[in-house]
């Protein structure tokens, strides 16, 4: 499964389901799962500790690098960062490569890598820019818009453009690419060295969630200056 385009499952009215975006509401049932089905006790469990040190810990460092302290903001953040990461882990798993549906006499991937859909990183960089800027007026004003109407105005409507188009073929690349290279080797060789490369698709994946957080939080941080 080396398609570039999304593979169509059903149509329901005007909205295709792809198995692109059959997997985006997996993750999110599974996150939504997993956080309504904790009990948060006064006497910790194991998982709530960890989450209490990763929730700490990703806060202290995003207050370093932005200064903000708006919980909001940080958890508008910290939304790519869990979504991305488990996006990119949950397909890793054998079993998701199992599930087919015949359509037309063809085999048809039911679940698919999220972002080896362009249209799905594209969906993620215009969140990500969108609020930016909105936050960015709430913060400012009118005076966050005269950047864009002052002389060097074209330069900064460039800029957000060019922040949608990075954000969306540095996640997409990354990930599409990573899924050819685990096809291939596990076509050409056994078993251990496709574990190898799954290793580096798992870290990679997290560093692609954790880049795309710290760019957005940047973002943030920038308009808040101008």
């Amino acid at each position: 499964m080396i398609d570039l385009k999304a593979e169509k499952l059903i149509s329901i009215y005007d909205l295709n389901i792809t198995n692109t975006l059959l997997t985006s509401y997996l993750v999110i049932l599974i996150i939504f799962v997993f956080l309504f089905s904790l009990r948060y006790k006064l006497n910790p469990t194991k998982i709530q500790i960890i989450l209490e040190v990763f929730y700490e810990s990703v806060y202290n460092f995003w207050h370093g690098i932005t200064h903000l302290t708006n919980l909001k903001i940080f958890t508008f953040c910290l939304t790519f960062l869990i979504y991305i990461s488990v996006a990119n882990l949950i397909i890793l798993f054998p079993p998701f490569e199992a599930f087919y549906l015949s359509k037309d006499g063809h085999h048809i991937h039911l679940f698919r890598s999220v972002f080896s859909d362009i249209n799905m990183t594209l969906a993620l960089s215009l969140i990500s820019v969108i609020i930016t800027n909105i936050l960015g007026f709430l913060k400012l004003g009118v005076g966050f818009i005269k950047r864009f109407i002052s002389p060097l105005g074209i330069l900064e409507l460039i800029s957000e453009f060019a922040k949608i188009i990075s954000f969306s073929f540095r996640l997409f690349g990354n990930i599409f690419s990573g899924k050819v290279l685990l096809m291939i080797i596990s076509f050409l060789i056994s078993l251990i060295v496709p574990s190898i490369f799954i290793g580096l698709e798992i870290f990679v994946g997290i560093i692609q969630a954790f880049i795309f957080f710290v760019l957005t939080s940047v973002f943030i941080k920038v308009a808040f200056e101008h």
